[in-house]
């Protein structure tokens, strides 16, 4: 018996990769304006973007990052330098922008301080090693003159988050500090609060020394009295730092404390009152900083001072797609208002209630 011939079929060849000629094709447009879309360059209409996107989502296009860095001299990456990733601000800040630069063909790279002016200067090292395009910045120190320096041999555009270098000249997105303590202090004197305290970041860093001038210039115009400032350090940015300064403004008197500090000092404030038997808010109202799981399911819910973060992040991407498309751009400033949300963690005190103190 004859054998049977061998199965000489051809073996289905690999899927072609789609190219950016395909993406052109799929929107209906030219490879050239597909690739201004890909490129970032924010001189494109809304709907011509869409439809670009939306055909690279359909083809699951791939940008070949390598190939278009030697093209163009450009890495096609952002760096987002923050104190910490695990904060709730800067994790929502991070994820937002990468979002953002995303969709304009652009990659982000996340590198963290550690909340040392120290960790700064490796981490913005470690960025322009990996020749990121630009820099996006949240410092631990904006008075640090090593970091100035540093930052004034940058060559990539730099866009600051609520900070301010003196001698950099750079974009920068601030949040509007004054406002939001005006209408905390505003609140508190209204429910009858005369005593009330502050906590704070450092003042190395704008929003410490913003928070500070306005909390000082605010408390007596509105009858109250100031009775402790407490600076949390940036090695101490723990629920034992929010037992210490608990323990201190209550110890002064404070009807009211201003927690312009991270959650976590927050949460060990509510601790220390709770473990000494103190009612928020009846024996001691509190007013949080920024937005959080903590502020919106924590009983009762925490009064805060919050902003957008994803408006902070939004202005931040766009200044960098600009900068980026234009580098001759005038600098720009955009500020964020702050406001304040209120909630269960404010009441009048228990003197000016009627009950027994």
């Amino acid at each position: 018996m004859a054998e049977a011939p061998p199965d000489t079929a051809a073996a289905p060849l690999p899927a072609r990769e789609p190219t950016i000629l395909d993406v052109a094709r799929e929107a209906g447009i030219s490879k050239t304006t597909a690739s201004r879309v890909m490129n970032g360059s924010p001189n494109v209409a809304p709907a011509t973007r869409a439809r670009v996107l939306d055909a690279v989502s359909r083809l699951d296009y791939r940008v070949n990052a390598a190939a278009r860095s030697l093209r163009t001299t450009r890495s096609f990456l952002v760096g987002l330098l923050v104190p910490a990733i695990s904060n709730d601000v800067f994790g929502r800040l991070a994820e937002v922008l990468e979002q953002d630069l995303r969709s304009e063909g652009v990659g982000l790279v996340i590198v963290s301080s550690g909340w040392a002016a120290a960790g700064e200067r490796v981490a913005l090292e470690s960025l322009r090693a990996r020749r990121v395009d630009a820099l996006v910045v949240s410092l631990v120190n904006d008075r640090d003159p090593l970091l100035g320096d540093l930052l004034s041999s940058v060559t990539q555009p730099i866009v600051l988050l609520d900070r301010e270098i003196p001698g950099i000249a750079a974009d920068a997105v601030l949040t509007d500090q004054r406002t939001g303590m005006k209408e905390a202090l505003e609140h508190l004197s209204s429910l009858g609060h005369r005593s009330v305290g502050i906590a704070t970041l450092s003042s190395e860093v704008r929003p410490g020394r913003e928070s500070v001038a306005a909390f000082e210039a605010l408390v007596a115009p509105l009858g109250m009295e100031a009775v402790g400032e407490v600076v949390v350090p940036y090695d101490r940015i723990d629920r034992r730092s929010g037992w210490e300064l608990a323990d201190r403004l209550i110890s002064g008197g404070a009807t009211g404390i201003l927690c312009c500090v991270p959650n976590s000092v927050t949460a060990g404030v509510l601790e220390h009152l709770d473990r000494h038997g103190l009612s928020v808010p009846l024996d001691v109202s509190i007013v949080a900083f920024d937005e959080s799981e903590l502020a919106s399911v924590k009983q009762p819910r925490l009064t805060v001072i919050t902003r957008s973060i994803d408006d902070v992040s939004k202005f931040a991407g766009r200044m960098v797609v600009s900068r980026l498309a234009e580098p001759d751009l005038p600098v720009r400033t955009e500020v964020v208002r702050m406001r304040l949300k209120i909630r269960d963690s404010t009441a009048p005190p228990r003197l000016v209630a009627g009950a027994p103190a």
